[in-house]
């Protein structure tokens, strides 16, 4: 995450006048700060430690903004993008997958607002997530269908080695408007 960092006892962690501090379970009593983060945070979902660390850095932010953005297809690329900057970007196998991992982003991450963006290049899948978002979440996730035309990298640039190419469009999906999805109580439109 680019950011400069000190190790310390947790004595002098205790005293620092550090924005964050990162300790152990054990360790964290020694520190008695309420802003101390456990390195535990760091297991399978690292982004959600990435989001409080970025939180506690940059403040409250008037355009605080937690925005997810999906490229639909066989695998399927997510893209996180907290506060201006992109925290993680992963590629799940099913739409059930990704799901799983979109919620507990939505949850795990405290923001004002939030927004899913799904690709429109697998409909059917896109309807799929976009459902099962709405579901949980109803009103208190934003989710749009965005136009995935010229999200891809060139095919020859990486042969998608690791997902490269869907964390890539999942990302430019991220920053694209797009339209409103409605759930099919309100008869969808896409």
């Amino acid at each position: 995450m680019d950011l400069r960092f000190e190790s310390l006892s947790p004595e002098q962690a205790a005293v620092s006048n550090a924005k964050i501090i990162i300790t152990t379970e054990d360790e964290a009593h020694i520190v008695k700060r309420e802003d101390v983060l456990l390195d535990s945070e760091l297991g399978k979902y690292p982004a959600l430690l990435k989001a409080k660390m970025l939180r506690k850095v940059m403040g409250s932010h008037h355009d605080d903004q937690l925005t997810i953005g999906v490229d639909p297809g066989d695998r399927i690329g997510i893209s996180i993008i907290y506060l201006h900057d992109e925290i993680d970007s992963f590629v799940e196998s099913s739409p059930h997958s990704a799901f799983q991992l979109i919620s507990t982003l939505l949850l795990g991450i405290d923001s004002q607002r939030k927004i899913v963006r799904i690709g429109d290049g697998n409909i059917a899948i896109t309807k799929q997530i976009a459902l099962m978002i709405k579901r949980r979440f109803n009103d208190l996730v934003h989710v749009e269908i965005v136009d995935e035309h010229g999200t891809s990298l060139p095919k020859y640039i990486d042969a998608n080695r690791r997902g490269v190419r869907d964390r890539s469009s999942a990302r430019a999906i991220a920053l694209r408007d797009g339209r409103r999805f409605e759930s099919f109580r309100s008869r969808a439109r896409i």
